[in-house]
């Protein structure tokens, strides 16, 4: 009788030590899942690829560090409607009126002489620029819009947006989110532009009255390191072209 109660207590023991090991391992595959998963949604943006999460200016969820994609793409047609696609474009970053730049945002004067022929050649640059015009049709309160990627990098260099009444509203949710903008009223025009630095990137919205005296909200965001970026690599490029040229003449005779 002793016997069998040991035997049953030794049974029980053994029942119980498989069941906490059969608990134990559930607890680790949940854990390990978890934690797999995590990182997948911490490191893996989908639709828009980050090296690092930006800070700075966005439109749409496209900021300084995301990358063009045949994604982004899509998800930009569906909400701003069909779009125009072009490689190899020139960048002309002035606004306004000739010589503001210069005046209110000389670095920016800087970049655009520097993409840009000296005695007025026309410069293309390897990029991929991406045309909006019939956003109205979707329900958003721009008229047009323009998006211009680095084709070495993939990510954007300026987004421009023009908008007509709606556009107080867009300068209220940017000051919302980025706080007071600094104020510029112009000096050769009527007119005056709003503007915001972040991460040495810009954000200018600039209010004029069209033909018809309506207002007129042309916004503009500048990824100032990124058109560096663009700069540096085109420099680059062609340092490397013209020494395959040195080295072919040399080796010609």
């Amino acid at each position: 009788m002793v016997l069998s109660e040991r035997m049953s207590m030794t049974f029980f023991k053994n029942k119980i030590f498989q069941i906490s090991a059969a608990i134990l391992s559930v607890v680790i595959l949940i854990t390990v899942v978890v934690f797999v998963d995590f990182n997948k949604k911490t490191d893996n943006f989908g639709m828009v690829k980050v090296g690092k999460i930006s800070a700075g200016f966005t439109f749409f969820d496209i900021g300084e560090n995301t990358q063009f994609s045949n994604k982004l793409r899509s998800r930009l047609k569906d909400k701003l409607g069909s779009d125009a696609k072009e490689n190899w474009v020139t960048l002309d970053l002035s606004i306004n009126y000739q010589g503001f730049l210069q005046e209110h945002f000389p670095e920016l004067h800087e970049l655009n002489k520097k993409l840009n022929s000296p005695v007025g050649e026309r410069v293309e640059h390897n990029t991929t620029k991406l045309t909006f015009r019939y956003a109205q049709q979707k329900s958003v309160p721009f008229e047009f819009v323009q998006l211009v990627f680095s084709n070495y990098t993939n990510k954007p260099l300026l987004i421009y947006i023009k908008s007509k009444k709606e556009g107080s509203d867009v300068i209220d949710t940017i000051t919302k989110k980025y706080g007071d903008a600094k104020t510029i009223d112009w000096d050769k025009e009527e007119g005056k532009s709003l503007y915001w630095m972040k991460n040495r990137s810009t954000l200018i919205i600039s209010i004029s009255d069209d033909r018809y005296g309506n207002p007129e909200y042309h916004t503009i965001i500048y990824y100032v390191p990124n058109l560096e970026e663009l700069l540096l690599q085109e420099q680059q490029t062609v340092k490397k072209e013209e020494e395959e040229i040195k080295k072919t003449g040399k080796t010609a005779f």
